[in-house]
């Protein structure tokens, strides 16, 4: 009894295959007929102003745009944090309010052969608590309805948006529970003279109840997360010389409420290096919460 059951396997096997072959070819065709696109997939904005809004096609030359297809349809936009899509980048936090990023229709007709084009704003409260946050945030573009006589084929997308709100010293951030916050989180060493150190203290806060240890490192320049997701500063080339700048190798960070964990960092250039500017990135890390990042730029006075 054997042989038969194998038998039939075999040519049970052929045919799902050749079914399944079947419908690749139908459905891949109609999905490049589609030409669906929606940009940017991606948007990095450093400085993110906290306190006035920001128009970013005035500002920076950016809209949704979605299109061109060949047929009518008609999107959904919306905000919301990352994590409800089920997105994450490494050293950014959710978004914590969907409401202060907005489009200029939630409901958007897109005709077909055109690029429909969809203003959008950021509006984040004026309060030195949002100050030098890092947060991630999803805006899926959903389809509502397919025009009539179209390839009932309906595509979405979702983009990711990363902002790094201004950075300011002195100031007590509001945390979520599995936020780390850097005070400041870009941190200046503004005219440094050759062969003189100079120390900077940064302030660490989480939104955990007790304090906890976190392990401080660079960001390999050449890793995925440096040339995929933490972004150099622009003008700011990478340091090739990570002696240059000392800090600890670990951190404790008090619990809420409790004030932030003083974090030293300090800056030596030797004489006669050929550098004008220089950027150093470093993560901060525990077994227990998100990775996050803080910056460090430096500027060297020119004689």
């Amino acid at each position: 009894m054997a042989r038969p059951v194998n038998y039939i396997n075999k040519y049970m096997w052929r045919y799902l295959l050749r079914k399944f072959c079947l419908i690749l070819l139908l459905i891949v065709p109609a999905l490049l007929a589609i030409g669906f696109r929606i940009s940017p997939g991606t948007i990095l904005l450093h400085d993110a102003p906290v306190g006035r809004p920001f128009d970013f096609a005035t500002e920076r030359g950016q809209v949704i745009r979605i299109g061109p297809m060949d047929y009518d349809m008609t999107y959904h936009i919306r905000a919301e944090p990352a994590s409800a899509g089920n997105s994450s980048a490494t050293g950014y936090f959710d978004f914590p309010n969907a409401s202060w990023f907005s489009v200029a229709a939630e409901t958007v007709f897109a005709p077909a052969g055109e690029v429909t084009e969809v203003p959008m704003w950021l509006n984040i409260p004026d309060d030195d608590g949002w100050l030098n946050h890092n947060w991630l945030l999803g805006v899926p573009v959903s389809p509502i309805a397919v025009g009539e006589g179209a390839a009932q084929i309906q595509v979405g997308g979702y983009l990711l948006f990363r902002f790094e709100t201004e950075a300011k010293a002195g100031v007590v951030p509001y945390c979520a529970e599995n936020e780390i916050v850097a005070v400041p989180s870009r941190t200046l060493f503004d005219k440094m003279l050759p062969d003189v150190p100079r120390t900077e203290v940064v302030e660490l806060y989480h939104g955990r109840q007790r304090a906890l240890l976190y392990s401080v490192e660079r960001l390999d320049p050449d890793s995925d997360v440096a040339r995929l997701t933490i972004l150099g500063t622009p003008g700011y080339p990478r340091l090739t010389n990570p002696e240059w700048v000392e800090y600890p190798e670990e951190i404790v960070i008090p619990g809420k409420g409790e004030g932030g964990g003083p974090f030293p960092i300090t800056v030596n250039v030797p004489r006669d290096e050929p550098v004008r500017r220089f950027e150093e990135i470093l993560l901060i890390k525990s077994d227990h919460a998100k990775t996050a990042f803080l910056r460090i730029l430096v500027n060297l006075e020119q004689r």
